[in-house]
Formats: structure tokens, C-alpha cells, sequence
């Protein structure tokens, strides 16, 4: 994506220097002269948590998909996060995965995942974006308002204001705007107060709760296992826990809870919360390791999404993406991945008609791309019956059918494989509806029998 479009424009704005904000200016490098982003916190240097990124300090999956996406807008990212410490994890090899009862089966099944902290993450990607010429960044301002044409019909620019002492307001002028401020974006009423009817809002409340903390990792593990991810099911089962290896030689943990089950940080209280999972295999394992710092907690209302393409009308210069657009239960991993895909389709809508009626466009591409991560998390939320929100058409049936495949997954590698490729998003969900997939589920799906714990010695394959 080094090439320049032949649609290039002179300025675009980007609200929100975010893994969102990053790649839509990365894309967005490709089709105008300058691109500003505009940024609330005081950027650090180097891999540092920020304030406007509080779900910086917890477990984030770059699921494969989203790797190979980083990998086509920044070409050799995967080997220096390697390099600087990032670890890949084979979801089936070297993944325990307790879900439904039983561990999923274990494989080489080529669909991993990159292990490290979103701060050495979005670090690289920061840093590349704005090596970029095309690309500068204000940080530490506020974002006021948007800027409109006197008839309302387009957005010119947007408001802005440095957060120091004294910082004088000023005029930011823009052929294209873009909002990546996250799941508290002002966009809305800033729309609303344009005379625009704000995007109506699909709400799935969920109410979890994280707390996660970090550990000295010591080589070689005596573990079975290189990552170990532990979820329960159904309604009396709302705890997740997970544990991977991450760069600096350290694990981090995460626990989390449903529907105001919330985890504490306190070292004692997290690990007593740990005994509370399906099984105990990452309580056992808590009791022997170093605490390196005294942990961070978040909590997560819903999933949230803002029907942009639902809007009867658009002002022009002005688009969503990332938790603006649409914000996830980050339990599944799917945010960062799922962003990329959107400003890739952002990029893709440029190089057709330039901004040509670009919202309308834009937002409509966008929506068929969430239509599957928000479906495939949302039914898995539903499972709850306490969470709110609108089920589908025929919802029992498909989380039946979706429980049969999970539990199936735990006997049947080759239904395991679709399954993982479908989660990572390298693979369509469709295909574990094909007739012979969906047999062999029904076939192998049943209630399994009680799982021990993993023991240290038991065989498992080698990584």
C-alpha cells in the first residue's frame, strides 16, 4: 500500500490517535497531501499505558487476520514485534482452552495469534505511522467541535484547542474528517446539532468487568501449555480467565466476570476470584508466581453500535470508524482487527470516487464488514439470559447449533480448525453450517464427561 492514489486530496483530519486513528491515517496517507492527527493525550515515546487508553493496561488479541492486515499497511511488523519480544501462540498447540465443559482439542492448527501488551503494540505502530511525510500529529489538544459550510451540508474542519496553560483555540480546516475517538464520541450530538438525525444505537449491556496484572515468566516453564484460556457458559458460569506470555519475559493474567461479577487487583482477592472459574488449573497456577506490579481493572458496559449507515442523511467530509462506529465486548479479541478491515474499506471507497458522496459509501461497506464480528459476539453474550439487548430471529436455535460446534470442537480437530479460522477471521462463520461440518457437530456436540485438571506432566504436543 506504498502506492499514491491518483485521488489525492490536500487535508484530513483524524480525531483520536488510537490503533483506529493510526491505521485510518496510514490509509488515509495514500489518498491525501497531509493528514493530521489530533490527540487528547500527551503521546508518550515509547511503550507506555495512556490515559485515554485505560483497556491499554489488559490482554488484547491480535487475532490472524489482524496480523496479516498490520502486515499489508506496515510490511515487516510482525518480525520486530518478535524481535522486541512478542511471542506467537498456536490457538490449538499452544493454547488450553476450557470452554463448554471440556479443553478443546489440541493441534498444530496454523491459526495464531501475536502475544504482547497493547502499549509495545500500539507503540510500533505509532511510530510508523508517523514516519509517514504525509502524517503529523497535535497531541495534547482538545478536540471542541466540528467546523460545517454555512448550509450545514459539509463538515470543513474541526476546533481544536492545545490542553496546556493558556492554549489558544483555533480553526483546523479539513476535506475529510475522521472520528476515532472511541466508545465516547461526540460525534452524535455534534451531528445533532447540525440539524442531522444522530445514528440510531444497537446496545447489547453485558457489564464486565477486568482485572488483570502482570507476573515474572521463567524459562522453561514446567506448564503443559504456552497460553492458557479458560471461559464458562451458560448462566451459572460467568467468569473468564486467561494467561499469556507477553514481551519483557512476563505473563500477564487477566480475569474477568459477567454481568457485575467484577474481579478485584488485590493480589490475595485475584486469586481467590481465580478459584471461582470452571476449573482451577489457572488458580493452581497463580500460587507459585511473582507479582511484578499491583494490577489495573476496567469495566465494560455493553457493545455498542452507532448505525451510521442507517442515517437518512449525510453531511459530507465527515466518516466513523473503531469504537466510534462500532465497540465490542472485548472478551473476543475482535476490536483491533476489525478496525483495520474498516479503514482498509475507508481506503478502498477513496480510490474508487474520491469524496464523492463518501459517507453513504463508506458506511454502508463498513456495516457489512461488522455485521459478523458483532453477530458472532453478541450471540456469545446472549448465551446469558440476564444480558440485554435484541436477539435474533430463531436465537435459540444458532446458540444451540453454536453450542454443538463448541462442544464438538473439544473431539473433533477438523471442526476445531474451521471454528478457530472463523473466530480469527481468516475464515468465514458460514462454513461451520456446511452439512458435513454441522453433522460431525451434532454428531460429536453432546454433554462431555468432567475434565481433570491439567497436570504439569501430562502429554500435550510439542511447541
Amino acid at each position: 500500500m506504498s502506492k499514491r492514489s491518483e485521488t489525492v486530496s490536500r487535508r484530513a483530519v483524524v480525531m483520536g490517535a488510537s490503533i483506529a486513528g493510526l491505521v485510518a491515517a496510514r490509509v488515509l496517507a495514500d489518498h491525501f497531501d497531509e493528514v493530521i492527527l489530533v490527540e487528547r493525550d500527551l503521546l508518550p515515546t515509547g511503550a507506555e499505558s495512556r490515559k485515554g487508553a485505560p483497556q491499554g493496561q489488559h490482554l488484547h488479541a491480535l487475532l490472524q487476520r489482524g496480523e496479516q492486515l498490520f502486515e499489508q499497511l506496515f510490511p515487516g511488523i510482525g518480525a520486530t514485534l518478535i524481535g522486541g519480544g512478542g511471542i506467537r501462540v498456536d490457538f490449538s498447540r499452544d493454547l488450553a482452552w476450557h470452554h463448554f465443559g471440556a479443553w478443546k482439542a489440541r493441534f498444530a492448527s496454523g491459526v495464531d495469534m501475536l502475544a504482547m501488551t497493547r502499549p509495545f503494540f500500539e507503540a510500533e505502530v505509532r511510530r510508523r505511522v508517523l514516519a509517514l511525510p504525509q502524517v503529523r500529529c497535535l497531541d495534547d489538544h482538545d478536540i471542541l467541535g466540528l467546523l460545517a459550510s454555512a448550509d450545514r451540508t459539509r463538515v470543513t474542519g474541526v476546533q481544536v484547542r492545545p490542553r496546556h496553560a493558556g492554549g489558544v483555540e483555533s480553526s483546523l480546516s479539513a476535506d475529510l474528517v475522521v472520528d476515532a475517538t472511541g466508545r465516547g464520541s461526540a460525534t452524535p450530538k455534534w451531528l445533532e446539532a447540525l440539524g442531522y438525525a444522530p445514528p440510531a444505537e444497537e446496545l447489547v449491556t453485558v457489564h464486565v468487568g477486568y482485572a488483570t496484572r502482570t507476573f515474572r515468566r521463567v524459562e522453561p516453564s514446567t506448564l503443559p501449555w504456552k497460553a492458557l484460556y479458560i471461559l464458562g457458559a451458560g448462566a451459572n458460569e460467568r467468569r473468564i480467565g486467561a494467561m499469556f506470555p507477553i514481551e519483557g519475559d512476563r505473563w500477564i493474567v487477566v480475569l474477568a466476570g459477567m454481568l457485575r461479577d467484577y474481579p478485584p487487583a488485590e493480589l490475595s482477592a485475584f486469586r481467590e476470584f481465580a478459584r471461582g472459574l470452571p476449573v482451577d488449573d489457572l488458580h493452581r497456577a497463580l500460587a507459585t508466581m511473582e507479582p511484578l506490579d499491583d494490577g489495573a481493572t476496567y469495566r465494560f458496559p455493553a457493545n455498542l453500535r452507532h448505525r451510521y449507515e442507517r442515517m437518512p442523511r449525510h453531511p459530507a467530509g465527515l466518516v466513523a470508524l473503531g469504537d466510534a462506529l462500532c465497540s465490542f465486548n472485548p472478551i473476543y479479541g475482535q476490536g483491533m482487527t476489525t478496525a483495520a478491515l474498516v479503514a482498509l474499506q475507508l481506503g478502498a471507497c477513496l480510490g474508487e470516487r474520491g469524496l464523492a458522496d463518501l459517507p453513504a459509501r463508506f458506511f454502508r461497506r463498513a456495516a457489512r464488514v461488522i455485521d459478523v464480528p458483532w453477530a458472532m459476539s453478541t450471540l456469545e453474550d446472549f448465551r446469558c439470559p440476564e444480558v440485554t439487548g435484541a436477539r435474533p430471529p430463531g436465537f435459540a436455535m444458532i446458540a444451540g447449533l453454536l453450542g454443538r460446534v463448541h462442544r464438538a470442537t473439544c473431539r473433533d480437530q477438523d471442526v476445531a480448525l474451521h471454528f478457530l479460522r472463523a473466530m480469527h477471521m481468516v475464515g468465514s462463520p458460514a462454513t461451520l453450517l456446511r452439512p458435513d461440518l454441522l453433522a460431525r457437530a451434532l454428531l460429536r456436540g453432546g454433554p462431555h464427561a468432567p475434565v481433570p485438571a491439567l497436570a504439569a506432566d501430562d502429554p500435550v504436543p510439542a511447541a
